[in-house]
This record gives structure tokens, sequence and C-alpha cells, in this order.
């Protein structure tokens, strides 16, 4: 497979390697309107990614005044919910833990606001610059499921505005039922 060469590297690469005064908050809006867009796209069509985060998002840009600065990559995991016979769901554990919805954590069945929930952990990351689950509180993986799954979330970063997490909280809800779709997201992120 060739994929087109990102000078960037992933979001989760830039996130660790330049300072937040470095790309501007539009810019961190920008790549997530890209993504959600990228997401959107695949929802529409009936696709669930399932491992949405900043390593699958490649930074092709770094320019305010482009369209496209980045772009949703890495299918591999990507399945067609027209196509399965579960009532529009899956059970199987697909994606990274650090961006799992807890219905996914607790194999509970699963549809496209298990996505949303995963962009959340990466709007998150994003807009706070940070680490979503710091090592320094989160030491081991099942820490952080534990967290999830017993209803918790992470409070607002500092870098993030309450509008910026209150989208999230609106992405991140525990009732997959009542997380927002992704065109909504869409909408609130050219608003922002």
């Amino acid at each position: 497979m060739v994929t087109e060469f990102a000078e960037f590297g992933s979001l989760s690469v830039l996130i660790k390697k330049r300072d937040i005064s470095q790309v501007s908050m539009k810019l961190r809006i920008k790549f997530m309107l890209n993504a959600a867009k990228g997401i959107s796209y695949l929802h529409s069509n009936g696709i669930l990614h399932r491992d949405i985060k900043p390593d699958n998002i490649l930074v092709v840009s770094l320019d305010e005044n482009e369209q496209v600065n980045c772009k949703l990559t890495d299918f591999g995991a990507s399945r067609n919910i027209n196509m399965m016979m579960t009532n529009m769901t899956f059970t199987k554990g697909i994606g990274t833990p650090v961006y799992m919805a807890p219905e996914i954590l607790n194999k509970i069945r699963y549809k496209q606001s298990a996505d949303i929930y995963s962009f959340a952990i990466t709007m998150y990351e994003c807009f706070g610059w940070c680490a979503a689950y710091p090592k320094s509180q989160f030491q081991f993986p099942w820490s952080i499921a534990d967290f999830v799954t017993q209803g918790n979330r992470r409070t607002k970063a500092e870098a993030m505005t309450n509008e910026q997490y209150d989208l999230i909280d609106q992405c991140w809800k525990q009732n997959p039922d009542e997380r927002i779709p992704i065109d909504v997201v869409v909408a609130k992120l050219e608003e922002l």
C-alpha cells in the first residue's frame, strides 16, 4: 500500500515534538475539523473507523491558509456497518485502549458513537496539546479502562477553551446514545 507523504508526521508526533506556542489554536481547530470531515465521510457511507487517535491523523501542512492541513488515515480496522448482520453493531474490541469507548471496554455492542468517543479523546489531546491520560496519573492501561468505565472523564485542560471542552463533553458521554453525531461535531467545530 502506498500513502501520501505527510511532511509533519502524525498529530501525535506533532504534539510531542512541538511546543504549544508553535501551533496556533486556529490550526488545531482546523486539524480537528479536517479529521471530523473524514469521519463524516466514513459514517455517511456506513463505515466505522474503529481506531481514531492522533497517531492516525497525518499532518500535511502547518499553513493556516491551506484548505486541508491533516488527513485521517489507517483504515485497517474499519468495517462497513451495512454489511454486518448484527443490527449495525459490533462487539469485538478494536482500537487503542486509551481511545476506546466505554462500551468497547465493557465488550458491549457498539456503533458509530464509539468513533465519536475516540474523536473526543483526540480533540482533548489536540486542543489541550497534552496526553489525555498522563502516565504520572495513569500508570497502567487498566487504570484508564477503570476510570472510563466508571463514568469518569478528564477535567478541562488548561490550553482549551470552555467551548472546546463542552464539545468534547458532548462527544464522550457514557451513554453512546447521548453522544452527538459527527455532522453536529463538524458544525460545532466550524463555529469555534
